[in-house]
């Protein structure tokens, strides 16, 4: 499988290193304790939105689920449905590209799930990136939450990319999904394994999350970015490829390149820790600056090097 494919959750039929918080859930659901209101939150790339693809599987395909090696069928009837958003148990609402969750989208879903559904199934709405909601939208989702119907059960995700309104958490039973260095390392190296992904990123010295991995691995790797280009050089490629697509993960993937090389840096040299930071926080503030202020290429360059040239 190409680790485009592996990207996407729906195509994730092996939960990899998530079973205790897998095994917390189908407990709740099969203890009837399941929260009205559930908040996955955790860093982008953890694996929250795969941990709701097999609970929706094994809740509504138990004869397809294997439990024990906490794996779907991509083939069931009820996983075809489901990865094409057309599950009458299911809703997903997911944040726009480019742009928040708007509050129309929000009064829409409340139409949607005063009605009954066809069945007497429960219904799980599942609302992600509700840390980027608006304050209108926030407000509006409030309502619904606060008068959830019987069979009506949401959870919400929150990737901590900005601060979810205390409202919405406060209405909510939260789950934080938390992964150490060895957990993260594990999963890496599992899905790198069982997917037969080449892997073109250093990611001992990282602090990065699965899928976030994968992401910047299938950059590296789709943009010719191999283990034997050194640091200057994988930035000048990456910022000259952002310059052109404007794709914000260069951006975030230049800053993870450069984190990782200083660490490295960091365990040769400890005496200099202090003055080696000083200039890795110059070098990503430039990296930051030049997509901030549109800034020329050459003289941002220009201006890495210098400061990088500082560390030899």
């Amino acid at each position: 499988m190409e680790d485009k494919n592996l990207l996407n959750p729906f195509n994730s039929n092996n939960l990899i290193g998530l079973d205790n918080y897998f095994n917390e859930l189908v407990n709740l659901y099969n203890s009837k304790t399941f929260p009205k209101v559930l908040l996955l939150s955790g860093k982008k790339g953890s694996g929250k939105f795969t941990l709701i693809i097999h609970l929706l599987n094994y809740i509504f395909s138990k004869n397809t689920y294997n439990l024990n090696e906490k794996s779907f069928n991509p083939k069931s009837p009820f996983h075809n449905k489901l990865s094409n958003n057309i599950s009458e148990n299911v809703i997903f609402l997911k944040h726009k590209e480019n742009g928040n969750v708007k509050i129309e989208d929000i009064r829409n879903l409340k139409s949607t799930i005063s009605k009954h559904s066809i069945n007497d199934n429960p219904r799980f709405i599942i609302l992600d990136d509700v840390e980027k909601y608006n304050i209108n939208s926030s407000n509006a989702l409030l309502k619904i939450l606060e008068e959830p119907a019987k069979n009506n059960f949401f959870i919400l995700i929150d990737n901590k990319e900005n601060k979810i309104i205390e409202t919405i958490s406060s209405r909510a039973i939260k789950i934080n999904i938390f992964l150490n260095q060895t957990q993260k390392k594990t999963i890496i190296q599992r899905l790198l394994q069982i997917n037969e992904i080449e892997n073109v990123m250093d990611f001992k010295y990282l602090d990065i999350s699965p899928g976030l991995f994968l992401e910047y691995n299938r950059l590296l790797n789709t943009n010719n970015l191999h283990v034997e280009l050194n640091f200057m050089e994988k930035i000048e490629k990456i910022l000259n490829l952002y310059k052109k697509n404007k794709d914000q993960k260069l951006i975030s993937l230049a800053i993870n390149i450069t984190e990782s090389h200083f660490f490295c840096l960091y365990q040769k040299n400890a005496s200099k820790a202090i003055e080696l930071n000083e200039i890795k926080n110059k070098i990503v503030c430039s990296i930051n600056n030049f997509v901030k202020f549109n800034l020329n290429f050459k003289t941002v360059y220009s201006s890495i090097k210098s400061q990088f040239n500082n560390a030899k």
